[in-house]
C-alpha cells in the first residue's frame, strides 16, 4: 500500500473515527438536551396540573377534572392525561391523540394530611424529537460513508471542511443543550454536511416548537390554577418561604419581600403562642414531610390581617432528597363571618328545645337535631335515610297528611298537630310547622320540620275537655234533679211517674220504671214508657229475668249502654225482651231494700253512660226512696195520730198522779224525819237523865255501853237530817240564776273557816272563775261538801293542800276540787256516789256516807255530771261539769 493510500486510508480512518465521535457527541448532546428539557417541562406541567386538580380530586368534582383534561389536550403535545382515585379507579381521562410509541410518562399522587386522595398520570409525545435525532444521525452516517469513499481524493479538502462543519454542529448542539433554542447551524454549501446542518436546524426548530407548546401549556395551567387558588408558594428544606406567585401581595395584603425568607408562623397575626396546639400539629406534619390541606390561620397585622387557607405537599429532587414544600393559598377572610354565623346557626339547631327534621323533596330524612332523639328515642343513625313515617302512630287522620303534603308541595308552609309514636311505642303529640326550602332556581330542595312535644299540654286539654263535658253532664243532671225535686207534692204516684218521665228524657232512653222487689219477684210499681212497650203498673216478673237482679246483687248502680257488646249479652232479660241499654240503682225505704229505679231502651245508647249519669240515677234512687218513705210516713202519721192523742191524754193523767205522789212523798219524808227524830230526842234525853242518876263513870263496861247508845242515837239523828236534806236537794230549779262561782266558793270557805283553821289546810282557788246558771244555795253546798271532804279525809303525814280549778270544755265548764289526801281506789269511785256508801270505817272518819250522793244530785239537777280522778300526790280530784248556758 502506498503512502498516499496509507495517508488517504489513515486520514479516512481518522476522519471516520473523528466523524463518528463528533456525530455521537453531537447527537447525544442533542438527545440529552431535548430529553432534559422535555422531562423538566413535563415535571412542571404535572405539578401544576396536580395543584389545580387537588381540590377537585378530594371533592370528586368530575366537572372540574373534565375541564382540566379538555384544556390540557388543546396543546396537542400531551398524549394523554388521566385522573385516578385512591383505589385506582379512573375519574377522568383523555383519549390518545397520537399514535406515537415514544411517550414520556409522569405520575404524582395527591396526598393531604397523610391521606392519599388519588393519582395524576401525564403522557408527553417525544416521538418527533427522537425522529429528528434519528434522521440527523442517519444523514451523518451517509455523509461519513461518502466522505470515506472520497477521502483519498479530497482528504486534504475534506478534513478541513468536515472539521469546520462538524465544529459548527458541535457548537450549535452545545448552545441548544444550554437552552439556547434559537441556535441554528449556518448553511454555507449545498452538500451533505449542509443537509446535516439543515436536519439539525429542523430538529432545533421542532424542539423549540415542543418547548414553546409546553410553555404555553404551563402558562395555561398556571392561569387555571391561579383561578382556583389565590396564590402559589414554595419553601426550602428549613420551611422558609423561597417563592411566592405575583398574586400573593394582593390576596394576602402583604409585601412578598417581607415574607420571603420567613417561616410561616413568623407571619401569623396572632402569634404561635395563642394557637400553640394548632401550630404544633402543623409543624409535626412538616417535620414528617406529610402533605397537608386547608390549614387556616391569620396572617398580617392589625386591620389588614387576613384569614387564609393553605395546602401543600413536599418537594424532592431527582435524587429523592427533600428540598422543601410547594402549594397554594386562598384568602378566606370573607368566609370568616359566614363560618361564625354557620357555627352559631348550627349550635342554635343543636341546642334548640324543639325538634328539627330536614328531608329531601321525596321525604327521606337527611338531618335530625339532638332534641329529635330526646323526644322520639331514635338516634340520627336510625332516622337518617328513613321516611318520617318512622314515628307515625296511625292515629292521625289520613286527611291531615294529605293537607300537609298538598301545602308544602305547593311551596307553602303547613302548621298543625300530629299524633306520633316514640321508639318505645309510647304515643305523643307534636305541634309541627313544615315548610319547603327552595334552591336558586326556585325549586324545592328540602323540607324542614320544626316540631314541639305538646303531649303534656294536649293531655291537659283533653282532660279539660273531658272534665268540661262531665261538668256539663253533671249540670244537666242537677237541672233534671232540680226539676224532679220541684215537682208538686200533691200525689206521690203522680210525682214519681213525672220524675220517671224527666229522668228518661235526661238519659235519652224511652222506658223508666220504679219497681218493688219481694224475694224473687219483680213488680212494676210506677212506669213511664211508650205504648209499644206493653207495660202497666202492677205487672209482675221473675226477678232473675230482669236486669234489676244485677242491680240488687251489686247493691249499686249498674249501667250498660250496649248490651250486645257487653259481658251481659247472655242475660235472660236480653234474650226475652231485647233491651240493649240499661241503667238502674237500688231503692231503700226506712233502711230496708225496697226495689229499683231503672231506665232502659230497646236500642243501644248512642254513648257510654258516664259518671254524671250514674250519679244522677244514684241520687234519683235516694229521692224516690225519700218520696216513698214520706208517703208511707203520711199513712203512718194518720194511723198514729189518734194513738198519740190518747197517749198524750194518758201522759197528762200520769203527770198529775206523779205530781201528787211527789207531794205526798215530800210530805212523808218531812213527817217521817220529824216523827223519827222525836223518839230519838226522847232517847237522848232519858239517856242523859239516866247518866245523871246512875254513877256510870265508876263502871267502865257500863260507861262504854252507855257511850255506844248515845253515839248511836246521835248518828241516827244525823242520818235522818241528811236524808231530809237529800230529799230536798234538786228542788230549787225555779230559783236558778246567773251565779259567779268565785262567790260560791268564798261563801263555802266562810262556812268552813273553823275547820280550815283547825286543820291548817292550804286552799288554792284559781283566778277568773266563771259564772254559771244555777241555785246559789245548792252550788254553795256542793263546794262546801267537796272541800269539807278534802279536809276531813286528809293524810296524816303531810300538810293539807286543796286546789279549786275550772276550765272550758266545749259547751261546758269543768270544775274540780283536788286534794293530797288519802285518795279513793279506782274500783270504789262509782260506789262513792251512792247513798249511805262509806269507804272508810266510822272509827277512822265520821260521816253518814250521803255527802257525795248529795253532790251528785246537785250536779245532775244543774244538767251536768260528776266523776273522780287522781288528785295531788295520790289524793282525790272530784270533777264535775256545768253547762255554760
Amino acid at each position: 500500500m502506498t503512502f498516499r493510500s496509507k495517508t488517504i486510508t489513515g486520514v479516512a480512518l481518522l476522519q471516520i473515527v473523528i466523524l463518528g465521535i463528533l456525530l455521537f457527541i453531537t447527537v447525544g448532546a442533542m438527545k440529552r438536551s431535548g430529553r432534559e428539557e422535555v422531562d423538566r417541562r413535563a415535571d412542571v406541567t404535572l405539578r401544576l396540573i396536580s395543584a389545580s386538580a387537588r381540590d377537585a380530586l378530594i371533592s370528586k368534582d368530575f366537572a372540574t377534572l373534565d375541564a382540566i383534561v379538555a384544556e390540557t389536550l388543546t396543546t396537542g403535545s400531551v398524549t394523554y392525561l388521566r385522573f385516578l382515585d385512591e383505589d385506582g379507579k379512573v375519574l377522568a381521562e383523555s383519549k390518545a391523540t397520537s399514535t406515537s410509541n415514544v411517550v414520556t410518562e409522569r405520575l404524582q399522587q395527591v396526598v393531604v394530611a397523610g391521606n392519599n386522595f388519588g393519582t395524576v398520570r401525564l403522557g408527553i409525545d417525544s416521538q418527533a424529537l427522537d425522529d429528528a435525532i434519528f434522521a440527523a444521525g442517519r444523514l451523518s452516517s451517509s455523509i461519513a460513508a461518502l466522505g470515506l469513499a472520497l477521502t483519498a481524493l479530497f482528504s486534504w479538502f475534506l478534513g478541513s471542511y468536515l472539521t469546520q462543519q462538524l465544529e459548527a454542529l458541535r457548537l450549535a448542539g452545545a448552545r441548544l443543550a444550554a437552552g439556547e433554542l434559537e441556535t441554528r447551524v449556518p448553511i454555507t454549501s449545498n452538500d451533505e454536511l449542509a443537509d446535516t446542518a439543515k436536519a439539525f436546524n429542523r430538529m432545533a426548530e421542532k424542539l423549540q416548537e415542543v418547548v414553546g407548546t409546553l410553555s404555553e401549556n404551563e402558562a395555561s395551567l398556571k392561569t387555571f390554577s391561579e383561578a382556583s387558588s389565590d396564590w402559589y408558594w414554595e419553601t426550602d428544606e428549613a420551611h422558609r418561604i423561597t417563592w411566592l406567585s405575583p398574586s400573593f401581595a394582593e390576596a394576602a395584603q402583604i409585601d412578598p419581600s417581607i415574607a420571603i425568607g420567613k417561616l410561616r408562623w413568623e407571619l401569623s397575626a396572632r402569634g404561635i403562642e395563642e394557637d400553640q396546639a394548632s401550630w404544633q400539629a402543623h409543624r409535626d406534619d412538616l417535620a414528617a414531610h406529610r402533605k397537608f390541606r386547608d390549614y387556616r390561620y391569620w396572617i398580617g397585622k392589625g386591620k389588614t390581617a387576613q384569614w387564609i387557607s393553605i395546602s401543600g405537599g413536599p418537594r424532592y429532587d431527582d435524587g429523592g432528597n427533600f428540598i422543601g414544600y410547594c402549594g397554594s393559598g386562598t384568602n378566606i377572610t370573607g368566609q370568616a363571618d359566614v363560618a361564625i354565623q354557620l357555627r352559631l346557626f348550627s349550635r342554635i339547631v343543636d341546642q334548640s328545645p324543639v325538634s328539627v327534621v330536614v328531608t329531601d323533596p321525596s321525604g327521606i330524612i337527611k338531618f335530625v337535631n339532638p332534641r329529635f332523639t330526646e323526644v322520639t328515642g331514635y338516634t340520627p343513625a336510625e332516622a337518617i335515610g328513613m321516611n318520617p313515617r318512622l314515628v307515625a302512630s296511625g292515629e292521625t287522620p289520613i286527611t291531615v297528611y294529605e293537607g300537609l303534603w298538598a301545602a308544602i308541595r305547593d311551596k307553602r308552609h303547613w302548621q298543625g298537630e300530629l299524633r306520633n309514636k316514640r321508639k318505645s311505642g309510647e304515643p305523643y303529640w307534636e305541634q309541627a310547622i313544615i315548610f319547603p326550602i327552595l334552591d336558586d332556581h326556585g325549586e324545592i330542595a328540602h323540607f324542614v320540620g320544626i316540631k314541639e312535644d305538646i303531649t303534656v299540654r294536649k293531655d291537659v286539654e283533653i282532660a279539660l275537655a273531658e272534665r268540661t263535658r262531665m261538668v256539663q253532664r253533671h249540670y244537666e243532671s242537677l237541672r233534671a234533679l232540680s226539676d224532679i225535686a220541684a215537682l208538686p207534692r200533691v200525689d206521690a204516684s203522680g210525682q214519681l211517674t213525672e220524675a220517671l218521665a224527666l229522668g228518661a228524657r235526661h238519659l235519652g232512653v224511652p222506658i223508666g220504671i220504679i219497681s218493688r222487689i219481694d224475694e224473687n219477684t219483680y213488680a212494676v210499681l210506677h212506669h213511664k214508657a211508650p205504648p209499644e212497650a206493653s207495660l202497666h203498673d202492677g205487672q209482675v216478673f221473675e226477678l232473675g229475668e230482669t236486669y234489676c237482679a244485677l242491680t240488687i246483687s251489686a247493691n249499686d248502680v249498674v249501667a250498660v249502654s250496649n248490651m250486645a257488646e257487653s259481658r251481659y249479652a247472655g242475660h235472660p232479660c236480653y234474650k226475652a225482651f231485647g233491651l240493649e241499654a240499661y241503667i238502674g240503682a237500688p231503692v231503700t225505704v226506712r233502711g230496708l231494700d225496697f226495689g229499683t229505679v231503672n231506665f232502659s231502651s230497646p236500642k243501644p245508647c248512642g254513648r257510654e253512660f258516664d259518671d254524671g249519669d250514674i250519679e244522677f240515677v244514684r241520687l234519683l234512687a235516694r229521692w224516690v226512696g225519700a218520696v216513698l218513705e214520706r208517703d208511707l210516713s203520711n199513712q203512718d202519721i194518720l194511723a198514729a195520730k189518734d194513738a198519740a192523742e190518747a197517749a198524750q191524754r194518758n201522759l197528762a193523767i200520769q203527770a198529775r198522779k206523779l205530781a201528787e205522789i211527789n207531794g205526798e212523798l215530800e210530805q212523808f219524808a218531812y213527817v217521817a224525819s220529824h216523827d223519827l227524830r222525836q223518839p230519838l230526842r226522847m232517847v237522848s234525853s232519858y239517856l242523859g237523865l239516866i247518866r245523871q242518876r246512875l254513877d256510870i263513870d265508876s263502871d267502865n263496861d257500863l260507861k262504854t255501853f252507855f257511850g255506844f247508845a248515845v253515839d248511836g242515837a246521835k248518828r241516827m239523828d244525823r242520818m235522818i237530817l241528811d236524808l231530809l236534806e237529800y230529799s230536798r236537794t234538786g228542788r230549787h230549779e225555779a230559783s236558778f240564776q246567773q251565779v259567779p262561782l268565785s262567790d260560791v266558793v268564798t261563801n263555802a270557805l266562810t262556812n268552813l273557816e273553823v275547820a280550815v283553821a283547825d286543820a291548817k289546810a292550804t286552799i288554792e282557788i284559781m283566778d277568773g272563775m266563771p259564772s254559771v246558771r244555777g241555785s246559789p244555795t245548792e252550788l254553795e253546798r256542793l263546794f262546801q261538801n267537796l272541800i269539807g271532804n278534802a279536809i276531813k279525809y286528809h293524810a296524816k303525814d303531810r300538810p293539807i293542800r286543796v286546789q279549786v280549778n275550772c276550765r272550758c270544755d266545749g259547751r261546758d265548764w269543768i270544775a274540780s276540787v283536788r286534794d293530797n289526801g288519802i285518795g279513793i281506789a279506782p274500783n270504789d269511785r262509782e260506789r262513792a256516789f251512792k247513798i249511805f256508801q262509806r269507804l272508810e270505817t266510822q272509827d277512822a272518819y265520821e260521816g253518814t256516807g250521803i255527802g257525795l250522793a248529795v253532790c251528785k244530785k246537785i250536779v245532775e239537777s244543774h244538767g251536768g255530771r260528776i266523776w273522780i280522778e287522781d288528785g295531788l300526790d295520790g289524793g282525790t280530784s272530784v270533777c264535775f261539769s256545768l253547762p255554760k248556758t
